[in-house]
């Protein structure tokens, strides 16, 4: 497989409280799906700016699809990523939900008859098309995010990094935002990279693989259902397990038979003598 991001004894300083990641090395497959988590200062959203190149690292190589991230290459490099931040409020520029997606295609300098398709495109992808000419203010929360996700999603990036995008949304929000991810995912396969950063492990258990950090340090990198059996370790990390792991262990459910979600659980328990 090909490595989308490679990090490779990265080392990376606050400027006033001292080093966060050092030797700090780490990769992501083209087309994976990496959640990074860690509870709050852990250094998971530095991580992602570090891999966009909005932050300078003191020693180390990220390189995107080959090519090192420096200086000179950081247009070519963000080229190939697009970022949905948590505040969806913060990314808003135009007047209306398209004027909003056509900012960054402007930025790219896209003549402008191309523009509209590109537009309609990327809304559709989100499931916002019929807000095209509403104002950003006047969506929900859930909608916002997704108008962002269109936004970036329109530059046809090869990454897409979500750095905690669902944290200030209500459950419905969330939700939406989730499934809308899944989709994309089905949709582009090995062409989409999604990297994402967040703190919930509900979240986490779409992911392929997740990454969970430390202060810097990777303690563990493995997939969803080999982590979240380390019950007592996530929970001195500040991380709890998703709900439907915690009850099947409760429920005294074989590890190797645990779910990760609750209509398996409930299916898994109608037809089981527990």
């Amino acid at each position: 497989m090909t490595n989308a991001i490679t990090i490779k004894n990265l080392t990376y300083s606050y400027p006033e409280s001292g080093d966060l990641f050092k030797d700090f090395s780490m990769k992501v497959e083209e087309g994976e799906w990496l959640a990074i988590v860690g509870h709050n200062g852990s250094g998971k959203s530095t991580l992602a700016k570090l891999i966009l190149g909005l932050l300078d690292f003191k020693e180390g190589d990220i390189h995107v699809f080959g090519t090192k991230l420096t200086e000179k290459t950081l247009t070519e490099v963000r080229s190939q990523i697009g970022m949905v931040f948590q505040n969806p409020d913060n990314q808003f520029v135009g007047a209306t939900v398209a004027d909003d997606v056509a900012f960054g295609l402007e930025n790219r300098q896209m003549p402008s008859i191309e523009m509209p398709a590109r537009i309609e495109q990327a809304l559709k992808q989100v499931g916002m098309e019929d807000f095209a000419d509403r104002e950003p203010h006047t969506l929900s929360g859930g909608q916002k995010q997704r108008v962002a996700l269109a936004s970036v999603l329109a530059l046809q990036p090869k990454v897409i990094i979500l750095d905690e995008a669902t944290a200030m949304l209500d459950p419905e929000g969330k939700q939406a935002v989730m499934s809308t991810l899944r989709e994309l995912k089905e949709k582009h396969g090995s062409g989409l990279t999604l990297i994402m950063v967040t703190h919930d492990m509900e979240e986490a258990q779409e992911a392929d693989r997740v990454a969970v950090i430390d202060d810097g340090e990777l303690l563990y990198d493995e997939e969803p259902n080999a982590l979240f059996q380390r019950g007592a370790e996530l929970k001195k990390l500040g991380l709890a397990q998703p709900f439907a792991v915690e009850m099947s262990q409760a429920l005294g459910v074989p590890a190797e038979e645990t779910k990760n979600n609750i209509v398996e659980l409930v299916n898994w328990l109608s037809q089981s003598k527990v």
